[in-house]
């Protein structure tokens, strides 16, 4: 009789803590689905906001800044504010963006500058399945995201035609105007370009993009005028089933040809020929409604029949970026 009840005592336990073990399980589900509910809800009630602010602190470890052989390394610190504007929440016509960033790097002060960057773009349908997108930028010092210290005007104007509802196509036209200290007024130059680029849109959020440029650089000297095509191919896809966190690829080729610089190759006067690759891998977390974690990685790689001109580039990146509205 004892061992009966001993049996029933432990059917019991066991019993209790089977259901126990699934009313946590289910409450646990309840409420990350309910987190998930209100982040959504966040998430939503920030993308209706037209007119907003962005503040952003992004740190950099370079170890080969100057792209050139000496491979000096370098940390960086570029923080930035910016003033967004939009005319419409869901499908905008009218947007404008403009950023101030601050940059200053170690092992170098060539970089060490003040950037200002506008744009503005207006978009129009033309019919039921092609729009047109003009932009205007004005770019003095580059932007917080590159290392680019001369100024910057372009046009550009661009034609897209929606296939389908995930697949569409657009060609692309530029005038690009570069300017650059009095020092280096030889490099002033009209860079225009033209280009095509297919994007494909897949189920849960997922993106490709692939593009390709071609832009003749005609500068004030003949020392730096070239030819060169690039191509472009980009892949984003979220990560969780919240949508808070995803991850971006972005591989592109750029050979280059210079049309009157030539150089000594075995004896020879050839003209100078450059390949460069950039690979970059981009994180980005949702750390709350306004606040976005972005980790990246890039390498860079040019090959050159002037050897002088070779390098590899490793550039790892940490931003933090947050929004604000009244």
């Amino acid at each position: 009789m004892f061992k009966a009840i001993s049996l029933n005592i432990i059917f019991f336990v066991a019993c209790s803590v089977q259901v126990w073990g699934q009313t946590s399980a289910t409450e646990s589900s309840k409420k990350k689905a309910a987190k998930a509910k209100v982040a959504k809800q966040e998430l939503a009630e920030i993308t209706k906001r037209r007119f907003w602010f962005s503040m952003s602190l992004g740190t950099f470890f370079d170890t080969n800044i100057t792209h050139d052989e000496q491979e000096v390394r370098s940390f960086g610190m570029v923080p930035s504010f910016g003033v967004h504007f939009r005319d419409n929440v869901e499908k905008p016509s009218f947007e404008t963006n403009y950023e101030v960033g601050f940059h200053r790097y170690t092992g170098t002060n060539e970089y060490d500058r003040v950037s200002y960057n506008f744009d503005a773009s207006y978009r129009r349908q033309l019919g039921k399945k092609i729009y047109a997108r003009t932009t205007g930028e004005v770019s003095l010092k580059g932007s917080s995201e590159d290392r680019e210290v001369n100024n910057n005007y372009v046009l550009e104007q661009q034609l897209q035609y929606r296939i389908t509802p995930s697949f569409r196509v657009a060609a692309l036209a530029a005038y690009r105007v570069k300017r650059y200290d009095l020092i280096e007024q030889d490099s002033n130059a009209i860079d225009s370009y033209v280009g095509a680029k297919v994007e494909k849109r897949f189920a849960h959020e997922r993106r490709f993009e692939f593009e390709y440029r071609y832009d003749h650089n005609r500068t004030q000297g003949p020392r730096n005028r070239y030819l060169r095509r690039t191509y472009t191919a980009e892949f984003s896809t979220p990560l969780s089933f919240r949508r808070q966190d995803a991850l971006l690829f972005e591989l592109r080729y750029s050979p280059r040809a210079y049309t009157r610089r030539l150089i000594s190759v075995n004896g020879e006067r050839v003209a100078r020929r450059d390949q460069r690759w950039v690979f970059d891998v981009t994180y980005e977390r949702l750390l709350r409604p306004n606040l976005l974690l972005a980790a990246s990685y890039s390498f860079e790689k040019r090959n050159s029949n002037d050897e002088d001109k070779r390098f590899n580039s490793n550039l790892f990146g940490l931003t933090f970026t947050f929004d604000w509205w009244k």
